[in-house]
Parts: C-alpha cells; structure tokens; sequence
C-alpha cells in the first residue's frame, strides 16, 4: 500500500505540474528484482484509487525481466532464475552486472487537461 500511496503522491505532483485534469493511465514498469509483487501493486491500486482523485483511472504493470552481463566474459544473458545465473557462454556463476529487472518506476502517465 505504501508504494502505491508513494505513486499517487507523485502522480498529483505531475498533475499539479502539467495542468491535468484527470488521470486516465499510469504505466509502471517492475523489475523482476525489486521486490515488488506485481498483484500487490493492482491490489493497493484498486483499494486506493475508487472514489479519489484517481477515480477512473488505468493501472499498467510492465513486467521487467532481468538481464545480466557475465563478469568473466561480457555476455549478455537473461538468466531462468535468480539466484543461480551461469553463463550460457563461459559458465561463471559469479560477478555478473545487472543491466535491468532492478527497476521500479513510472514510466508514463496519461492525462486529460479539460
């Protein structure tokens, strides 16, 4: 709940911002690793939007798979799971970079200024 409720908060700032009227859309995009369920977050939604401000409104989940770069090597690889990623190329277990599925962000907002 707190998430969303952090969202929102944003989201009036934009609105505030842009002269918007009304939300219609709010796309967020969930890294596979931020630790944010993603039938949470349209649960938290659901039960903070109805009735508000925000009444109306369209909640999109982007779910962002990860992707890694091999320490040992530089390949790029999206791995089967998160806590064991070898190496399709050289098998290293370890010291890869995360390139994305870390995120947790707003990528776009959808607004009606009349």
């Amino acid at each position: 709940m707190s998430i969303v409720e952090s969202i929102l908060g944003i989201l009036r700032e934009e609105m505030i911002k842009h002269d918007g009227h009304r939300l219609k859309k709010v796309v967020i995009k969930n890294g596979a690793l931020a630790g944010v369920v993603t039938e949470s977050l349209v649960f938290a939604w659901d039960a903070l939007t109805p009735g508000g401000e925000f009444d109306g409104s369209r909640l999109e989940v982007i779910e962002v798979p990860i992707r890694v770069a091999c320490g040992e090597c530089g390949e790029e690889f999206s791995p089967d799971h998160s806590r064991c990623m070898p190496c399709p190329k050289c098998e290293a277990l370890l010291g890869h970079t995360v390139l994305q599925g870390k995120e947790m962000l707003i990528d776009s907002i959808e607004i009606d200024d009349e």
